[in-house]
C-alpha cells in the first residue's frame, strides 16, 4: 500500500505522468514486493520557480530538481530492496526530467502498521483481521 510522491520544478506532460506512474509502480511491485492496485502515486509540480532554494538561495536555472518519497510499512522490505528500489527509482526520473545537477532527493520513508493504513484500517488491524 505504498504512497508515493513526486515533487519537482518542472510540470509533467499527461504522457509523462501516466509512464512514470505505471514505471514507479512496476518496480515498486517486483522491488519492494507490493500490490500493484495498493500502489498510489501522486505529483506536486512547482508552479513557479522561486519555490526552490539550493543552498539557501533560489534555483534559478532551469535544470531539473525533485524529491521523490515512498511510504510503506517499517520491517517489509530488507536494505538491499530499498537499496534497489532507490536506484531504480534514480533512473526513471532523471531519463524523465533529463540530467539532474542538482541535489536531488529519494526517501523511503518506513511507517509502524500501528500508525498507518488505508480506507480505515491500520496496517497492523489488516493484519491482525487476515488471521
Amino acid at each position: 500500500m505504498p504512497l508515493i510522491t513526486l515533487k519537482a520544478n518542472k510540470i509533467f506532460s499527461e504522457n509523462i505522468r501516466g509512464k512514470l506512474a505505471e514505471s514507479l509502480s512496476l518496480i515498486t511491485e517486483k522491488t519492494l514486493r507490493k500490490n500493484k492496485k495498493l500502489i498510489v502515486v501522486c505529483f506536486e509540480a512547482a508552479d513557479r520557480q522561486a519555490q526552490w532554494y539550493v543552498g539557501g538561495a533560489v534555483k534559478s536555472d532551469d535544470e531539473a530538481i525533485f524529491e521523490l518519497s515512498i511510504i510503506v510499512t517499517k520491517g517489509t522490505n530488507t536494505d538491499e530492496e530499498k537499496a534497489l528500489w532507490i536506484a531504480q527509482a534514480w533512473k526513471l526520473v532523471t531519463e524523465a526530467l533529463g540530467s539532474a545537477i542538482h541535489p536531488n532527493y529519494i526517501s523511503i520513508q518506513e511507517i509502524d502498521g500501528k500508525s498507518w493504513g488505508y480506507n480505515g484500517l491500520s496496517q497492523e488491524q489488516r493484519k491482525i483481521q487476515s488471521t
